[in-house]
This record gives structure tokens, sequence and C-alpha cells, in this order.
């Protein structure tokens, strides 16, 4: 009993059993068959998986910060004119409103915030948070958190910023992690940190910490406090719901949860952080804010835009395209010419009715005005009367090319005559055609004057140019020739509107080398009021021209010099004929039958001046210039009709805007060649007067083209016998029977109805 209960314990051993033999061979085989199974399998997901990754990578994962392309915002900087430092004045930007700041610049309140609500290991991980990452994926199918864990590393949600990659997508994730981790390998966590809180969408379309210190605090990055660094950062969870304009409570509840965590990871006091929690935080109003992003462009800043464009095509061979992109998304600095006050000034007496004398028509042309300093520097401009609405609208103060009519003979004939010593003050003239009208021809006589005839005694240059007499530059212009005069405007003047050669419709060719272009201003396409502004500057600085420019030098996101003016004066009359031309047009403003007295504001402020009307008053011009400034006033239809008025427009438009520009400013006057004296002539001869000379006037001499004495007074020699221009009709070479045309072959009338 004791033997057979002991082996009744004993359990049965299969190598005693063949049928258990079998059964736990078979079970042993499944095994083995099972594990092989499940390495094949676990190799073949192991290769597709290679593959899947290889596929999708697709030699993407090379990521770094000196590769990824950005969106800046470019910055238009403004001088002042007490202190001369820049300030910024306005912002440009495409689709996003980001400006770059340096590390060495963002407080370390704001990189604490960063890592304390963002990636609590950023410094220790190697651009992927292990434990966040796994967290997060068990998370999609077991619930272990109250809420979906994102597990992007700041390296990894740089480069989704950066790259666009952000689709949900597994191949997605695995491209972004690898480039984490490739990227780490290469930058320092500074560069990282700095470039993610340089790209990070903040709101309201600003991207970078930078832009949105300005956009919600008014401030500079690195004058944030420790409870305005976390309000920015709690703004990256949901930029909306975090807004501090939209919604301050959520912005208050998720900034402190990011100060106590700042707290907890030893980053700032207990101290500190309940002061950070109970600081009340100032915001900016949205509509405050609304207006630093959407402020209008004025006319200045719709031209600067153009010419850093047009000078990006120059120098740097862009398309307009490219260009236009460079400087909308490349973080440009403009260092602008604005004077700010000037420009507002402008653009308020631009909206002002009373600026504008009454005229005979129903509706009111259209006007454009530009100030620029006496050597190139452009400060203000409107480009059309009335208000701003449209951001890059048509500037009729450079765009539009409108005829100059007698605007153009001091920076045409009468120079190049006095440069050449052709003429002086007083040298006299017939005011009389150039061309007849005879039986045989249906044309009128060439030119007429805008008082309706001809006068019959001698006109001395003085009184040509008060009256704006169109016969004697015309006289001038023949004796000189057309091309001279041309090229003098177009390669000293650089007035690249003239046209030098057009064929048209491949055999009629159209120049502006012809008389009725050169000394009335009939030309091709017309000139703007910018180039009309650059070739008057040197009635008042001595004769030298800078082109006109609004910027003085470009600088990338990084700083290096992107474009750069070059603005030194070239020479272009002598200071003895600069002189003369001053004196004379200021006589426009100031004697009898000068047309431009109308402008006249101060007595201790000289200007020197030109009135301009073209045929049948479809242009009109005034162009002063002052010992501070050169103004240019341009009146007309944006489709040719004639302007009936009263009282000559632009004269009175120029005063009503310039006087108040001088109204603070002291008492001045113009700098003069020593090189030119004061004589007195005789008004009938134009000769230096003799105790004769009955009729006398004073006059401006240079030095070294001073004219000989009067003897016609004095009974010694006859009018025939003095050389001058009026004694008998000389013959100038025109042919009686020519007919000069203009660009659409009709005969020339009046091309100077003023």
């Amino acid at each position: 009993m004791k033997q057979s209960a002991k082996h009744s314990d004993q359990t049965p051993r299969p190598e005693g059993n063949p049928a258990a033999r079998r059964v736990w061979g078979r079970i042993g085989s499944l095994i083995a068959a099972l594990f092989m199974l499940c390495v094949i399998a676990g190799c073949i997901v192991v290769c597709v998986l290679t593959v899947y990754i290889m596929e999708y990578m697709d030699n993407t994962t090379d990521i770094t910060l000196d590769n990824i392309e950005l969106n800046y915002t470019t910055v238009l900087y403004a001088q002042d004119s007490e202190t001369e430092e820049y300030y910024e004045m306005q912002r440009i930007y495409g689709a996003e409103n980001r400006i770059w700041v340096d590390y060495s610049e963002m407080p370390e309140s704001l990189i604490n915030a960063t890592i304390a609500g963002e990636d609590e290991r950023f410094l220790t991980h190697h651009g992927v948070d292990w434990k966040r990452t796994i967290g997060a994926a068990v998370n999609m199918f077991i619930p272990i958190y109250s809420s979906n864990q994102g597990g992007s590393t700041i390296t990894q949600q740089l480069i989704k910023n950066t790259t666009g990659d952000d689709a949900v997508r597994v191949d997605r994730k695995v491209r972004e992690i690898f480039r984490a981790l490739n990227l780490e390998k290469h930058a320092s966590k500074a560069q990282i940190i700095e470039a993610y809180l340089n790209t990070l969408g903040l709101g309201n379309n600003t991207n970078g910490v930078q832009a949105a210190a300005n956009l919600y605090f008014d401030k500079d990055v690195k004058d944030l406090s420790i409870a305005e660094s976390a309000a920015l950062i709690a703004i990256t969870k949901y930029p909306v719901y975090y807004d501090p304009f939209r919604n301050p409570e959520n912005n208050k509840v998720r900034r402190d949860w990011i100060i106590d965590n700042m707290c907890e990871l030893g980053m700032i006091t207990e101290a500190e952080r309940d002061e950070a929690i109970n600081n009340e935080l100032v915001f900016s109003t949205r509509e405050v804010a609304a207006t630093k992003m959407n402020n209008r462009y004025s006319w200045f800043v719709d031209h600067v835009i153009e010419e850093v464009i047009a000078d990006l095509m120059e120098e740097k061979n862009y398309t307009y395209s490219y260009a236009q992109e460079q400087l909308f998304k490349g973080g440009y600095r403009i260092y602008t010419t604005i004077d700010e006050e000037m420009q507002d000034y402008l653009q308020a007496k631009y909206e002002d009715e009373e600026t504008f004398p009454a005229i005979k028509n129903e509706d009111y042309p259209q006007s454009a005005f530009i100030i620029t300093d006496l050597n190139g520097k452009i400060l203000a401009m409107v480009g059309q009367k009335g208000e701003k609405t449209l951001d890059r609208d048509f500037n009729r103060a450079t765009m539009a090319k409108r005829q100059p009519g007698s605007t153009i003979k001091p920076i045409a004939s009468y120079p190049v005559a006095f440069e050449n010593e052709l003429i002086h003050w007083s040298s006299v003239f017939n005011d009389k055609p150039i061309m007849k009208k005879s039986e045989e021809s249906t044309r009128y006589d060439w030119p007429v004057d805008h008082y309706g005839n001809y006068l019959d005694y001698p006109l001395t240059v003085d009184e040509a140019i008060r009256r704006s007499t169109n016969t004697v530059p015309a006289q001038l212009v023949q004796m000189l020739s057309p091309e001279l005069v041309f090229n003098f405007m177009f390669n000293q003047l650089h007035m690249e509107s003239l046209v030098d050669e057009r064929v048209v419709n491949g055999s009629r060719v159209l120049t502006d080398k012809t008389m009725a272009g050169m000394s009335i201003g009939a030309l091709t396409d017309g000139v703007t009021l910018l180039e009309m502004a650059g070739a008057y500057q040197y009635i008042g600085n001595g004769g030298t021209y800078t082109e006109p420019y609004s910027y003085t030098h470009v600088l990338d996101a990084q700083g290096n010099i992107v474009l750069e003016k070059e603005i030194t004066p070239e020479r272009v009359v002598s200071y003895e004929t600069a002189t003369i031309m001053n004196r004379l047009l200021q006589r426009v403003t100031t004697a009898q039958y000068g047309t431009g007295t109308a402008s006249k504001f101060r007595q201790d402020i000289p200007i020197a001046g030109k009135t301009g009307t073209t045929d049948k008053d479809v242009d009109q011009w005034f162009i002063g210039v002052t010992p501070y400034y050169v103004g240019v006033c341009w009146l007309g239809y944006d489709q040719a009709q004639t302007i009936g008025y009263w009282s000559y427009p632009p004269p009175i438009i120029w005063k009503n805007v310039m006087a108040g520009l001088h109204e603070d400013l002291p008492g001045a006057d113009f700098e003069y060649s020593s090189k030119v004296v004061s004589k007195t002539y005789c008004g009938i001869t134009g000769l230096l007067a003799s105790e004769d000379c009955e009729v006398t006037d004073t006059g401006w001499y240079s030095t070294s083209n001073i004219p000989g004495t009067c003897t016609y007074c004095s009974g010694d020699d006859d009018i025939d016998d003095l050389g001058l221009y009026y004694e008998s009709e000389p013959d100038l070479g025109i042919d009686e029977d020519a007919e000069e045309e203009d660009e659409d072959g009709e005969i020339i009338v009046n091309e100077d109805d003023e």
C-alpha cells in the first residue's frame, strides 16, 4: 500500500510514454516554426520599414539653419531732423510679419519661458525627447494622459515651422525625427532656440518674438519681463485661443502655468514667480495693433519701394518679380530720406480744398507735388489731390510723364547759352518768330507767345525769362543746335524720359532733338516731376547735380549692405552760370511782368522759380527753389483737358504748401559766386550804361562775360554798328518754307500758352 501510494504520486515521464513524447515534439516544432516565422516576418517588416523610410526621406534629412528660408519683415527708417538718429517708420511684409533678433538680445526670461512651456528637457536631449514621443504614441491607444500630449521638441517644431512639412502622417513624423537628430549634430542649442523664437507663429499674422513684442507690448524683445515673456510663449499652443487681444483670460491661465513651471524647474525663485503672476500686463489695444499692421503706405513709401526694386534689378540683375519678393520677404533695413513731419503736412495740404484756388472747370484737375533739398534728397511727395486710398497706387509725382512747357527753359536753352557765353543778363533780342507764315502756307508764325502778340521793342534775357517769352529760347536753341541742348539735359541733368531716337511702325523716327522740344518743351513723352526736381537743384546749390534719391543704404536681415547710394554731387554748370540763373529766376517771382509773383510768401526768403504751361492749358507747373528746398507743383487732367482759371493756380498752390514749411525757418539767402558782379546796363542796347543812357536797370554778370559800354545813347554809333541780336533781324538759317511738325504730324502753333 505504501509503495503503491508512492507510485501514484509520481508524474509519468515522457521518455517512458511514447504518446506523450510525440505530443511534446509536435508542440516544440510548432513553437520553433512560429519563432522562425516571427523572425522572418520581423526581418520583412524591418526591410519594408527601412525601404519605406528611405523612400519618404528622399535625402531630406540634411536640414541646417543655413538653408532655412524665412520671410522676414522689411523695416523702413526715417531720420530725426534734430538728433539725426534713425527711428523705425514703416514695416512692409508679404504673408508674414517677422523681424530677426539675435540670441544675445533675447532676455533670459524669454529663453526660460520657452523651455518651461515648450520643452522641459530641451537642454539635455539630442533633438528628440523619447519619453514624450513614446508617451504620446501610447496615449493615442491607451489614454494615460488627461489630454493629447504632443511629443515634438523645440528642435522638431523648428523643423516643422521652417520646412512647412506638417502633414498628420507617420512618414512626416519619421522625417521630422531624423531631421531633428541630424540638425542637433550641426547646431548648438542656442542657435536652435534662436531660430525657433524667430520663426514661431504668434498670432495676428505675426511671426517671431521681436515682431510679437512690438505688436503686443510696443517694446523690443530685449525689454520683456518674465510675465510678458510667458505671455508670448503662451500664444504658441493655440494662437487664437490664447490671443491676448481676443482672449486675455485664456492667455493669463496659460502664462501663469508657464511661470509656475519655470519656478518648479528652478529657473526663477518663488518670489519672482509670485511677482510675475501678480503682474497685471498692459497689452496694446487691438485698434493700435491694427494701425501698426495695416498702416497705409504714404506716397513716399510707395516710391522708395519702387526705387529699391529698380536698383536691385540694375545692380543685382534681378527680375522685377524677384526683386519685389526680396524686398517684401528679405528682412531689409531701408534707411530713407523722408521728413515724416513734412510728408504728413504735405498730405494734409493736398486733402484740404483750401490749398487749391478756384478754377472755371466743373471738375478739379489732378495735382502732384514733390519736395527735395538742394542736393537731391527727397523729403516728401504726394501723387494725387485728395486722400490716398490705395497702396502702391499710380504716383503722378514720379510716374506720370507730362509736357513741361516753359519750365524747360531754365534747364535747357538758357544755361547752355550762358555756359557758352553766348548771352549775358542784358543781351537783347527781337521778340519775333523764327518761322514765318507765307501766303502759300496754312501754318502760323512760330513760336507764338502766351501774351498773344510780338513786342515791338528790344527784349533783354531778363525780361524774356520774366515774361516767359517763347521766341528768345527758340532763337537760342537755333544758335546752339537742338542736339547740344538735348545732350546737356540728357547727359548732365540725367533726364532719361527724353527720347533720343525712337522708330515707330518701322519707319517714322521720333526724337526730342527738335526746336520745339528743346526750346519750349514740346516733348515726345514728357518728363516726371521727380526729374524736374533733380534738374532744378543746380539753381540753388551752385551748379551741381545729384540724382534724386529716397534712401541712402539698404541692409539685409544679417546687417550686410545690399544697396548704397552714390550721392557725390556732379558739376553740371559753372558756379557763375548757376548764380546768374538763380538771380534771373528770382526776378520771375518779384519783378514786373514776372509770371510767378503769386508764389512769394516772405521777403527774407528768396524764391527762384518758373511757371510752365502747355498748349491749351493742358499742363500747368510752378517750380520754385528756396535756400532750403526745391518744390515742384503740377496740375492737369489724366485725360488731356483745358484748365480754365481766373488766377493761374500752380504758384498759388505752391505758396499755400511751401509757406508753412518755411514759417519757423530763419530768413536766409542763397550762396552766390564771387565772380558774378552787379552792373548797371542800358535798357535799349543791353550794354553797360553810360552817363548818357536814360533807360537803365541792374543786372548780374560773370566777370568773364561783361558787355561793353553803350555808345548808342551818346550818339557815337548807330544801332546797326553795335552787333546786337536785334539790330537788323539777322539771318538765323531758317528755311521760310519749312514746317515744324509735332509727333502727330500736325503743325505746331503754340506749345506754351502761358
